[in-house]
């Protein structure tokens, strides 16, 4: 994994892809095992982040761990989870809705701060089963900044399992394989 990340640091130093007939836009998705998840973030926060920071390179971590629930207050919470039981599936179809709607808001908006910069989200497995990111970064591609993801999930012959589940298509990503093993 930390070869992903000196590859990483890498590719954040090269400029921003300019707008024409390119195969890759300004997005990456970092990919690594979901068994790995807590050491990603743990390589992410404590080592990878300073070094940006030690760099200078402008930067935002947009951490989604708590991002189905921001914003909604205990009571709404309380609501959903009692939906939860009564209705499952329309739960599901609500939570996706709201963060199809709200992430790509939320990036452009971090994005806005830092032109040129990265945005970095992490904790995506928090997000598992309700987003497919070939469609989020679709809708992203003009944001003058660059766009890493955390995917925990694997790529199987050139198509990408967020958690174990296909994830679509419409990549023009460029995918890093974060490889786990050394610390």
């Amino acid at each position: 994994m930390i070869q992903g990340f000196q590859t990483l640091r890498e590719l954040l130093k090269e400029p921003l892809r300019e707008e024409g007939s390119v195969k890759t836009d300004n997005s990456i998705l970092l990919v690594y095992s979901p068994a790995e998840e807590l050491d990603f973030r743990e390589q992410l926060l404590d080592s990878f982040a300073p070094q940006l920071e030690a760099m200078g390179h402008s930067y935002r971590l947009l951490d989604l761990s708590r991002f189905l629930f921001d914003g909604y207050d205990e009571a709404t919470i309380t609501d959903l989870c009692e939906d939860e039981f009564d209705d499952f599936h329309w739960l599901l179809q609500g939570l996706a809705s709201r963060v199809e709607q709200s992430l790509p808001k939320a990036i452009a908006e971090l994005a806005a701060e830092i032109p040129g910069g990265t945005v970095i989200a992490y904790s995506t497995v928090s997000l598992y089963p309700l987003i497919r990111f070939g469609e989020l970064l679709r809708d992203l591609r003009n944001l003058e900044c660059r766009i890493a993801i955390a995917f925990p999930g694997e790529d199987r012959g050139g198509k990408l399992y967020f958690m174990n589940q296909a994830d679509g298509g419409n990549y023009l990503a460029v995918k890093l394989l974060m490889q786990g093993g050394e610390r």
